[in-house]
């Protein structure tokens, strides 16, 4: 992946070269059939430069290809950096190292071996009755190389499987379906066969099911939602937004007054095999854990160097995955005192990460009620992140994914619900 920089280069204050090697494989499945696979060989180089005039610094990116035209596309990206110019701020200084993750396995499947895995995955869904609509696998093999004009440079390897999965039951007007979406660094955790069992009996369970009633009850929710909701709390513990005044907290204000259990959070770019986990950012600053909250409070800000640098602490490298710690309870014991809404899966769920204020179209879940568990879609779930989070219970299970390590299901003890 060695790349000659063009002698353009000398004209930015600062430099970050990024260069990937991949080699991916796509297999895609329809109807139970190899319908058609794909195998390529990449590299790309992305080249970060800074530029400072009259003690203001600006950046933007170049893509390089190793060839003449290296040097047109650098002087483009320093002409852009020098019309986008900021309060000073350096790359990091000095020599460093950076923590040994895994990321992948010893050595990828090759393509009998993946053929043989989703072999496996029919096998479990027609023993279930069902089928699969669409099955697409991806799998690659990655090796990233970060250089900087600061001396320091890190390289490493990492696997990514992704799988996009629809799953089908019934024929006719009594069809149903329903779509797994997973990514994971080892084939044999992408698709745990308990989350394979969920979504298998979501999809019989959906030809029967009802609207949710109206009103303000109980909510659980599962960790594939759990991720996107936080990401409100990634926000909000973002350094570039107090900077920025679009948000007033900062570090000791309380973010979430709990009543319930604790909101205790931390970003954790380290954990080994996680999809979010990387040993350094774009700009070579080390991988390591960082306490947001504690018990709702700010404890820390993530930070790049240029945040960093304006709010006067140290740069804090890749966020990873949001950590969550688990309560106590189990996930069984959070349907009691029903009637109780049980979200599987939302069909769309994107928050306002600023005020939190979300609304979401339930794609399958269960209401509780009586010691009965009755198949629900379609109807809205509503609320606020913060305000949602001062009354929850925590499950003391835990489950991983999506940029997301905590609690597998959490209740809230009040949402507004919308159907029949």
């Amino acid at each position: 992946m060695k790349l000659q920089l063009p002698r353009e280069v000398r004209e930015a204050s600062e430099w970050v070269l990024t260069s990937r090697e991949s080699d991916e494989t796509q297999l895609y499945w329809r109807l139970g059939e190899l319908h058609a696979e794909r195998s390529a060989e990449t590299v790309n180089h992305e080249l970060l430069l800074y530029r400072d005039i009259a003690d203001q610094r600006g950046s933007a990116s170049a893509f390089l290809a190793g060839d003449a035209h290296d040097g047109e596309r650098v002087k483009t990206a320093l002409t852009a950096a020098s019309l986008a110019l900021n309060p000073p701020y350096r790359l990091p200084q000095g020599s460093t190292g950076y923590p040994a993750i895994a990321l992948g396995a010893e050595r990828m499947p090759d393509r009998e071996e993946l053929i043989a895995w989703q072999a496996g995955v029919l096998k479990q869904i027609g023993r279930a009755g069902a089928k699969a609509a669409h099955l697409e696998l991806f799998a690659g093999r990655h090796l990233t190389e970060v250089q900087a004009s600061n001396a320091r440079s890190h390289a490493w390897q990492s696997d990514r499987f992704l799988l996009d999965l629809v799953v089908a039951a019934g024929e006719g007007d009594d069809s149903t379906e329903f779509r797994l979406m997973r990514e994971s660094r080892l084939l044999g955790s992408l698709l745990p066969e308990a989350v394979l069992e969920r979504a298998l009996q979501a999809v019989r369970d959906r030809s029967r099911a009802t609207l949710p009633p109206t009103g303000r009850m109980p909510v659980v929710l599962p960790a594939s939602e759990l991720a996107t909701l936080l990401m409100s709390v990634d926000v909000h513990t973002n350094g570039q937004y107090l900077v920025s005044g679009m948000l007033q907290k900062k570090v000791g204000d309380t973010l979430i007054d709990a009543e319930g259990d604790a909101i205790t959070i931390a970003c954790d770019p380290t954990l080994p095999y996680a999809v979010a986990s990387a040993p350094t950012d774009s700009s070579t600053v080390p991988a390591r854990r960082l306490e947001l909250l504690d018990r709702g409070v700010i404890r820390n800000m993530h930070a790049d160097p240029q945040f960093a640098a304006y709010l006067g602490v140290a740069p804090t490298g890749p966020v990873g995955t949001l950590v969550w710690a688990p309560g106590t309870t189990a996930s069984a014991d959070l349907y009691a005192d029903g009637p109780v809404l049980e979200v599987l899966a939302f069909s769309a769920n994107m928050p306002d990460p600023m005020t939190g204020s979300f609304a979401a179209e339930i794609k399958m879940g269960y209401l509780h009620r009586n010691g009965e568990r009755i198949p629900v879609a379609q109807g809205s779930v509503t609320g606020n992140v913060f305000e949602a989070l001062r009354r929850c219970r925590l499950s003391r299970e835990t489950e991983e994914g999506n940029g997301y390590f905590g609690p597998a299901q959490v209740r809230i003890e009040e949402l507004q619900v919308a159907g029949a």
